[in-house]
């Protein structure tokens, strides 16, 4: 009788638990959340999450609270998110840099992958081969023949992990060798590339877009699957002969592991109408990016490839973690 009891009260705690989460999904959220971005405010991740921060806090009736935690080479804010509770009420905005710090950091403060959970991608940009303008170069495809006809003579700039990773990724795919050179910012590369200090580089669509106009240097192509719109008359990688060159910058949400599924979704379902609407998606293309959703499947996958990417590129490459 008394087996048969307890068995009978598991059975019911384990119905309620069960019923009790779609519960708590449904209600949610019922007080103030934290959206944590690991950069300091003023770069265009920090805009990205409080237009978020804004149209949740709107949606939802509660405050989104945009918490800018710098630092640890960019993993004191995913760190800080994969130890908070798992009940949607810290989310991670994150960048690329999430994926390139186990090239970088010898000793990891967590693992990205089974520590931080998707929820939804939030835009995407594309990076963009440029050369000098004279550089005797035209497309892709002569770059490419010229850096193998004329070895050592090229070099690329860099302003991140992410930035030599993606170049030396170019390199990998193309068959060429073209040396680094490093710079403390993206600004100050694009300067080198203009000024031909270096003769190439690889950068986002909107960095370009004033020295390209000045007619400093040469956009060859994008790395995105589509055309860019600040660039719409440059050929994708792919339509210039370089398959697989496919490599974007992407913004996206995450959350600590062990967050109920319910509200990943219910927090992604409303990441797909923000990225809808026509002030976001204006305010986004004016700063060079373009506004997309995702599932929380899809962004967990997409992390993952970049990891894997990002260290396989870093292993041919040479390049060891400090």
């Amino acid at each position: 009788m008394r087996i048969a009891f307890q068995a009978a009260a598991a059975a019911l705690l384990a119905a309620a638990v069960v019923s009790a989460s779609p519960a708590r999904a449904q209600d949610y959220p019922t007080s103030s959340i934290r959206l944590v971005i690991p950069f300091p405010p003023g770069g265009s991740t920090d805009l990205v999450g409080r237009l978020l921060a804004a149209y949740l806090g709107d949606q939802w009736k509660q405050t989104v609270v945009v918490d800018n935690k710098p630092g640890g080479n960019g993993m004191l804010g995913p760190t800080f998110a994969a130890r908070s509770k798992p009940d949607g009420y810290t989310i991670l905005l994150a960048a690329p840099s999430i994926a390139t710090a186990v090239t970088s950091m010898k000793d990891m403060p967590i693992d990205p992958e089974k520590e931080l959970e998707g929820v939804s991608q939030l835009i995407h940009t594309e990076y963009v081969v440029a050369v000098n303008s004279k550089l005797p170069v035209k497309t892709l495809k002569e770059l490419i023949a010229y850096a193998k006809a004329n070895p050592g003579k090229l070099n690329y700039g860099s302003f991140a992990v992410g930035s030599r990773l993606t170049s030396e990724y170019f390199n990998s795919i193309a068959g060429v060798e073209i040396t680094h050179v490093g710079y403390k910012g993206e600004a100050l590369m694009v300067a080198a590339v203009a000024s031909g200090e270096v003769q190439v580089g690889l950068a986002t669509t909107v960095t370009l877009k004033e020295p390209a106009a000045r007619g400093e240097v040469r956009i060859l192509a994008v790395t995105g699957d589509t055309r860019s719109k600040i660039f719409p008359d440059v050929p994708t990688a792919e339509e210039a002969g370089l398959p697989g060159f496919d490599t974007t910058v992407w913004f996206g949400l995450f959350a600590p592991a062990g967050t109920p599924p319910a509200i990943k979704n219910k927090i992604a379902a409303e990441v797909a109408k923000f990225v809808r609407q026509p002030d976001i998606i204006a305010k986004m293309e004016g700063a060079g990016l373009t506004p997309r959703a995702s599932t929380p499947e899809a962004m967990s996958r997409y992390l993952s490839q970049d990891i894997k990417r990002a260290i396989e590129t870093a292993k041919r490459a040479g390049i060891e973690p400090q």
